[in-house]
């Protein structure tokens, strides 16, 4: 009898220490970085309103893309509302972000302990060519899939407002020396 309550007790013990610790979300804020060519990348951390859960709520992305075709490489920039909640279990957001000017692949893993995150970003964007008054044709334009590193801002650092689901506003484009200086929002 000894020996089965020592080994139902050894098995409690083993379960107890296999079992994932829930993890601690991500602190809402601005969380800013830069993607490993250089190019700003800003994530807000709020609450996704239907279910109260943590949740990506607004990105702005800076990419370069070459363009396929042409030796022509697209320096651009969108801002967009979403609502991508974090996972409990792993803490990951994956988004496909599609927009009629964009798609975005994204993948963020949230470390609580550092308010930082991870992850990767894959841009694609068309654009009209030759830049200017007289364009003769389209291009599709993707970046290399892009490591990169976020961290939580304090409050005065805090740039970004939150834009609402289904907003996008294109924050650089090649053609505001010629058009405007941003191009409308949708």
């Amino acid at each position: 009898m000894k020996t089965i309550i020592i080994a139902y007790g050894a098995a409690i013990i083993a379960a107890a220490l296999a079992t994932p610790a829930m993890s601690t979300p991500p602190a809402p804020g601005t969380y800013a970085g830069t993607s490993a060519d250089g190019n700003n990348v800003t994530f807000v951390v709020g609450t996704d309103t239907s279910n109260g859960e943590p949740a990506v709520t607004s990105a702005t992305i800076f990419f370069s893309a070459p363009c396929t075709n042409s030796t022509y490489v697209l320096s651009t920039g969108w801002g967009f509302g979403l609502v991508a909640d974090i996972s409990k279990a792993n803490k990951v957001v994956i988004n496909d972000v599609n927009g009629n000017y964009y798609r975005f692949d994204i993948t963020l893993d949230f470390d609580s302990e550092s308010q930082s995150a991870t992850g990767t970003v894959l841009s694609t964007s068309p654009t009209l060519y030759p830049v200017g008054p007289r364009p003769t044709h389209a291009l599709i334009c993707t970046s290399p899939k892009q490591e990169l590193t976020v961290t939580l801002q304090s409050s005065s650092d805090a740039a970004q407002n939150e834009l609402a689901p289904g907003t996008q506003i294109n924050l650089h484009s090649p053609r505001a020396s010629d058009d405007s200086s941003v191009e409308a929002s949708h």
